[in-house]
C-alpha cells in the first residue's frame, strides 16, 4: 500500500506548478527582499523587492506591493506599483490601484480598477519567467525601485 515507486516498478510522475504548493504572505505580514515562488501565491500584506512566481500571482484587496513582478498570471485586486511581467494574464478588479509598466499578452480591466503608466502587449508565452540566476532571479527584469513615498502619495501609503 506505502510502497516506494522502485518497489511498485511504476515510476513517479514529476510534480507540476500547480502541485508544488501555495506560497501565502497574509494581511498583517511584511516582507523586503527577492520572492520566488514555485507555484500559486496569494499576497494580502506588504512587499517591497521583487516576485517570480512560476505559477499565478493574486494580490488581495488591501496588499500593497512595490515590487518588480514576473508571473504566469496575475491577479491584482489591491495596490501594485513597478514593472509587471505576466506571461498569461493579467487582470485588474474594480478596487486594484497599478502604477508602472505592464507587459503580457491578454489584459483584462474591470470597472473601477484605476491603472497609471504604460501597457506593452506580446505574444502569449514570449516573458521568460525562467531565466534566473542561481539565486532563482532574473536581475533583467528588474529596473531600479523608487522609493515608496515618491510613488504612493502620503494619504494612501500602509502603516
Amino acid at each position: 500500500m506505502f510502497q516506494s515507486h522502485k518497489q511498485s516498478g511504476k515510476p513517479r510522475e514529476k510534480a507540476g506548478v500547480a502541485d508544488r504548493g501555495v506560497t501565502i504572505i497574509t494581511s498583517g505580514c511584511s516582507f523586503t527582499g527577492k520572492l520566488y515562488c514555485r507555484g500559486a501565491s496569494r499576497i494580502a500584506g506588504k512587499i517591497e523587492g521583487n516576485i517570480i512566481s512560476e505559477g499565478v500571482l493574486i494580490i488581495e484587496e488591501g496588499a500593497e506591493v512595490l515590487a518588480d513582478v514576473s508571473a504566469k498570471e496575475i491577479i491584482i485586486r489591491g495596490h501594485l506599483f513597478g514593472k509587471v511581467s505576466a506571461r498569461e494574464r493579467v487582470e485588474f478588479h474594480e478596487k486594484a490601484s497599478f502604477k508602472g509598466e505592464l507587459a503580457t499578452p491578454s489584459l483584462i480591466v474591470h470597472e473601477g480598477a484605476q491603472i497609471s503608466g504604460s501597457t506593452s502587449m506580446h505574444a502569449e508565452g514570449t516573458v521568460d519567467v525562467d531565466s534566473k540566476d542561481k539565486d532563482g532571479f532574473d536581475e533583467s527584469i528588474v529596473p531600479t525601485l523608487s522609493p515608496i513615498s515618491e510613488i504612493v502619495p502620503d494619504e494612501q501609503q500602509v502603516q
